[in-house]
């Protein structure tokens, strides 16, 4: 079970090297510490350029076309997703959706006809919701949309170097400030150093200390699992040594009921 570390603070990290003969604290030579986390295998995903608002026209700018490839499955998916505008004229509140003052330019509406042809003004959830939904049943397929900070964002539904999501040639591409051809591959499991190999501090007999590690947000998470190795040569039988721990982050614990029992 993984240690307990309170995020946001700083932390010192001690190794004692204890004799297995003697068990006697021992001096080793080139002790070093690292720190290091792993990244779960990823999907592709692209992030649109461009951000909300989207005006998109039924029948002109209304379709997205997105590739979903999984080479070592086999698996090839090739659909095109046309979002149904009149969602929005009479389903809006479904979307779940924060509310939103996005308008058609010089109409002051949602939804409007222009020229002849129906307009919406969409937040990116919006936009996210109506591809996921699609038309006629035929919604996003070998990957899923979403919203971030206002942007647009497409992900696959397959990970590892294997998988990738391609742009079409669909007419919404102008709205999204995307072009055809456009492709974000995922990533296997990766091993990411936090810290690489750093030489310890010694203290006293085989105590050494690599101190003052910032445990913050953003660069450590809650999320995340991280591995400590220490390493160290012992000076007379030349043969190396690894302790290893691993620790996760939890949130600060209130000080709000610290009582003290010594009287």
């Amino acid at each position: 079970m993984a240690t307990c570390y309170d995020i946001n603070t700083y932390k010192d990290f001690e190794i004692i090297w204890i004799d297995k003969n003697t068990h006697q604290p021992k001096d080793m030579d080139s002790v070093t510490f690292e720190l290091y986390h792993y990244q779960e295998a990823q999907p592709g995903i692209i992030t649109v350029p461009v951000k909300e608002p989207y005006i998109i026209t039924e029948g002109i700018t209304d379709m997205l076309d997105v590739a979903s490839i999984e080479n070592n499955l086999g698996i090839a998916i090739d659909v095109d997703v046309i979002v149904d505008l009149n969602i929005i004229a009479t389903q809006l509140a479904g979307l779940g959706c924060p509310p939103n003052d996005f308008v058609v330019c010089g109409t002051g509406n949602k939804v409007s006809i222009v020229n002849g042809y129906k307009k919406a003004a969409l937040s990116a959830c919006e936009l996210a919701a109506l591809i996921n939904i699609g038309s006629e049943g035929v919604g996003a397929t070998g990957y899923h949309a979403y919203s971030q900070d206002g942007f647009l964002v497409l992900r696959g539904d397959y990970t590892g170097s294997a998988a990738y999501i391609e742009i079409g040639s669909g007419n919404m591409n102008s709205v999204l400030g995307v072009i055809y051809g456009l492709t974000s591959y995922g990533s296997d499991t990766r091993l990411i150093f936090d810290i690489t190999p750093q030489p310890m501090t010694r203290i006293s007999t085989g105590r050494y200390v690599y101190p003052n590690v910032a445990l913050f947000e953003p660069y450590y998470t809650l999320e995340e699992r991280y591995f400590v190795l220490f390493r160290g040569t012992d000076p007379v039988t030349l043969i190396p040594e690894i302790y290893e721990e691993d620790f996760a982050l939890i949130e600060a614990r209130s000080d709000d009921f610290n009582y003290s029992f010594i009287k």
